[in-house]
């Protein structure tokens, strides 16, 4: 019987053992542990004592891990850029009234990210704490991003964007969307300045008026296109007509001068041959007048070198020829004159013989 009983005190002491081992394993693995952050992700370390409050013990950026410790805790948080987009449409009535009260659509599109430096006061002051208790893996750091952005940078830069955009007219704001889009960037910066978060950037997207206006807008530049055009042809046409006027010009000018050549070729022609003409004339009489000079200087001779007889004897056959011509007298200067006019006379007064 004692041996029984030793035997069962060493059974039962064993198991005892185990027990606490057993135990104090279990105690161990759920107070001590290395908590790992990765690349992209932030963490928040904090104690968990068995009595008392947790108490922050510091941020890990990293990869960094905290190493062996006695209850401590690490709270993920994402510190890459995030993007998300924001739609403002006519379809869900949240299209935006530009300047001229039309309504305005698109969307804009934001990249924020958390300040590394500022880890605590996320967790801390804008339920960062809250979001990730008992939310260790990574997947559900992500998903805090999406908590702080609904919460703390959503409404701030729908307002932005609507402010900017209300500035302009629906047609003139897909001009000025790069100073659109810096406007809202400084305007959400100021906003945020006090807060974890930083926004890198801000991009409003291609605005569209409503359909109507739209293709208002594109009958209106088709209409004036076609104006332009038909504007184009006609100038072209002209110009094709001035072209040709000028050619026409050109071509009768020409002509005109080449007329009025050939007219005064032919006038001075004329001239010339109207000069020749005159000139032979004038030579022609010039010699006529010579000729007859010279004939009656001839004639002059040959009736001093014939003598007064001869002209008689002419006198006398002219009379035999002519009975009706009669000489004057000579007023007796002659001593012949008187029987010259008496023989005559009696040629007159006597019957011709038969």
């Amino acid at each position: 019987m004692a041996q029984q009983s030793s035997l069962l005190s060493i059974k039962f002491g064993t198991l005892a053992t185990l027990a606490i081992i057993f135990g104090t394993g279990i105690f161990l693995y759920n107070n001590m542990g290395n908590h790992r952050v990765l690349s992209g992700f932030a963490g928040y370390v904090y104690t968990k004592p068995i009595i008392g409050s947790n108490e922050f013990q510091g941020v890990l950026i990293g990869p960094a891990s905290t190493g062996f410790t006695w209850r401590r805790a690490v709270s993920k948080v994402s510190i890459t850029p995030e993007t998300t987009i924001e739609h403002f449409s006519t379809k869900d009535n949240t299209a935006i009234l530009g300047k001229d009260k039309l309504p305005i659509s698109c969307q804009a599109s934001m990249v924020f990210r958390l300040n590394p430096k500022k880890i605590k006061e996320f967790m801390e002051q804008y339920g960062g704490i809250a979001q990730t208790s008992g939310k260790n893996d990574d997947e559900d750091a992500d998903e805090i991003m999406g908590f702080a952005y609904k919460n703390f940078i959503q409404q701030p830069f729908r307002t932005a964007v609507r402010t900017e955009l209300s500035k302009y007219p629906a047609l003139d704001a897909s001009s000025n969307l790069q100073k659109i889009s810096d406007d809202v960037l400084t305007q959400v910066r100021r906003r945020l300045e006090q807060t974890p978060f930083v926004v890198d950037s801000v991009a409003v997207g291609e605005t569209n008026p409503p359909t109507p206006i739209i293709e208002a807008v594109v009958n209106k530049v088709k209409a004036t296109q076609e104006n332009e055009r038909k504007a184009i042809e006609l100038e072209i046409a002209q110009k094709d007509i001035a072209i040709q006027k000028a050619k026409g010009e050109a071509e009768g000018t020409l002509k005109y001068e080449i007329a009025k050549q050939e007219a005064q070729g032919r006038i001075a022609q004329g001239k010339a041959e109207a000069e020749v003409s005159l000139l032979k004339a004038e030579a022609k009489a010039k010699g006529t007048i010579l000729e007859a000079k010279a004939e009656a200087e001839g004639l002059a001779l040959k009736e001093k070198a014939m003598g007064p007889n001869m002209l008689r004897a002419k006198m006398y056959d002219n009379m035999l020829n002519n009975a009706k011509i009669y000489l004057p007298s000579s007023n007796g200067s002659d001593k012949n004159s008187a029987m010259s006019v008496l023989g005559v006379l009696n040629l007159n007064d006597q019957p011709q013989s038969k």
